[in-house]
């Protein structure tokens, strides 16, 4: 995958993820039914699933790098008390939390993945002859 191709994708899952949790498997399912069809040959993508996952990861890790940065985000006065009452450090908590978008996108690209399968295929036909006749 071209690089601008996956920072467009990084970007999408962080809009995504801005608008609300939710929509992550939803851009997921829509990324892994677009590139599961047979008839993008060579396909555009090597690694769909790999490729929504780690999006939905970076795009969501925006979010934290831009809560971190805003000095009067919640991750630092409550991340702490949430990772306290877990017993976990703080950047396991942070890991949990990229690891969550991480495995919407990854399941929902497979699902859209395999719902594409069972669509039926169109049988490639071809257009008449010039005389009316059929090939």
């Amino acid at each position: 995958m071209r690089a601008a191709g996956f920072l467009a994708l990084t970007a999408a899952f962080a809009l995504a993820s801005w608008l609300g949790w939710w929509t992550v498997p939803v851009l997921g399912l829509v990324w892994g039914a677009l590139h599961a069809r047979p008839a993008v040959k060579p396909p555009q993508v090597a690694r769909p699933l790999r490729s929504a996952a780690f999006a939905a990861l970076l795009g969501w890790g925006v979010w934290l790098l831009y809560d971190l940065g805003a000095g009067q985000g919640g991750l630092g006065r409550l991340g702490w008390r949430v990772a306290g009452s877990l017993g976990l450090p703080l950047g396991g908590l942070v890991a949990a939390t990229l690891l969550f978008p991480a495995l919407l996108a990854w399941s929902a690209a497979a699902l859209g993945g395999r719902l594409v399968s069972y669509l039926p295929s169109r049988p490639n036909r071809r257009p008449p002859e010039p005389d009316g006749s059929r090939p």
